[in-house]
C-alpha cells in the first residue's frame, strides 16, 4: 500500500503551479548551477513534505535531513520511499535556536508559574538572545555541504511555541507588562531568526548554494487582492518590488526578516527569485517566496 502511494506522490512532475512544483525548480536551479554534488542538507525536511527528497537523494552522494521533530521525518521519508535509503542520513530534534542548550522553556514555563514580573522576565529573555549567540547548533557540520536546503523554518523557530505557553499565564499580568512580554519575545524572536540564517550559512562548503523558501503572507478576504495587484504587473522586477513591499505590510514578521535578511546576502548573478499561492492545507492559503543563489 505504501508502495502505491509513494509511487503516486506528485514532487511537482506533473501538476504545474504546486507548491512543490515551484520548489522543484528552485532545487533543479541550484543543482544545474552546481559543479559539485557530493552533499546535501534539508532543514525542515518534514514541513508538509514540500521538498523533493528522492530528486535530491538521486542527485547527490550523501543527502542529510534535518527537522525538529522525529515523527514528521519518518512520516515524509515514507512518502518519499526513501526510508532504507543508504545515502540518506537523518538528524532529528535539532535544536536550531540552541534555547535548549539555555534550559529556556523550562526557565520561561517557571518563571510564569512563579508570577515573575514582568521586567525580571524581560531581562531574562533578552540575556537569552546574547547567550544563544555564543552556542552552536551543528559545530560538527560546518562547511560540509554543498546544498543546503531551508523549508519553511523560519515561521517555525520558537515564537509560536513561547506565545502558546505565555497565553495561559496572560491573565496574571496587566496589559502594559504582557506588551512589555510579547515585546520581548519578539526581540528574541528576531535574533534567533538572524542566528538561523547564520546557521544556514556556517553549513555550506566554499561556493555552495543555498536554496530556502518560506510561508510570507497568510492569504484572506482583508487581503485577498494583493494577488490581483501581483498578476498584473508584467515585468519580473516588478513584481519583485510590490512583494517586498507587501511583505512589509502584510507578511509574517520572521519569514520577512529571514528572507530579506539572506535575500541581501544573495550573489546576485545566477540567482532565482520564486513566489507562488501555497495551499498549505484546505483553510490555509499563503503567498510564499523563496530563491537559489550563493551567498556573497
Amino acid at each position: 500500500m505504501q508502495q502505491a502511494e509513494s509511487a503516486e506522490l506528485d514532487w511537482g512532475e506533473k501538476e504545474w503551479g504546486t507548491h512543490r512544483y515551484h520548489t522543484r525548480q528552485l532545487l533543479e536551479h541550484a543543482m544545474e548551477a552546481s559543479s559539485v554534488l557530493d552533499r546535501a542538507a534539508v532543514l525542515g525536511a518534514g514541513n508538509h513534505g514540500g521538498v523533493n527528497l528522492p530528486q535530491l537523494a538521486r542527485g547527490f552522494a550523501q543527502l542529510t535531513v534535518l527537522d525538529t521533530e522525529a515523527n514528521s521525518i519518518e512520516e515524509v521519508l515514507e512518502q518519499s520511499g526513501l526510508g532504507a535509503t543508504a545515502n540518506v542520513k537523518t538528524l532529528t530534534n535539532v535544536d536550531y535556536t540552541c534555547l535548549d542548550q539555555l534550559n529556556f522553556y523550562e526557565t520561561w514555563e517557571d518563571m510564569l508559574l512563579n508570577h515573575t514580573s514582568a521586567a525580571d522576565i524581560a531581562c531574562y529573555i533578552k540575556d537569552c538572545a546574547f547567550e544563544a549567540r555564543r552556542h552552536e547548533a551543528l559545530p560538527h557540520l560546518k562547511q560540509s555541504f554543498d546544498l543546503v536546503v531551508s523549508c519553511s523554518v523560519h515561521t517555525q523557530l520558537f515564537y509560536i511555541h513561547a506565545l502558546s505557553q505565555f497565553a495561559g499565564y496572560a491573565p496574571q499580568y496587566a496589559e502594559a507588562d504582557i506588551r512589555q512580554i510579547v515585546d520581548t519575545l519578539s526581540y528574541l524572536r528576531n535574533s534567533l531568526v538572524e542566528d538561523y540564517n547564520r546557521l544556514l550559512s556556517s553549513l555550506l562548503r566554499p561556493d555552495g548554494r543555498l536554496v530556502m523558501w518560506s510561508d510570507m503572507i497568510r492569504l484572506s478576504d482583508e487581503n485577498e487582492q494583493l494577488l490581483e495587484q501581483l498578476y498584473s504587473l508584467n515585468s519580473e522586477q516588478a513584481r519583485i518590488k510590490f512583494l517586498f513591499r507587501a511583505f512589509g505590510q502584510h507578511g509574517i514578521e520572521p519569514a520577512v526578516l529571514g528572507l530579506k535578511d539572506l535575500h541581501d546576502r544573495v550573489k546576485q548573478e545566477n540567482q532565482l527569485f520564486k513566489c507562488w499561492v501555497w495551499l498549505a492545507d484546505k483553510d490555509k492559503r499563503y503567498i510564499a517566496a523563496g530563491f537559489s543563489g550563493r551567498l556573497r
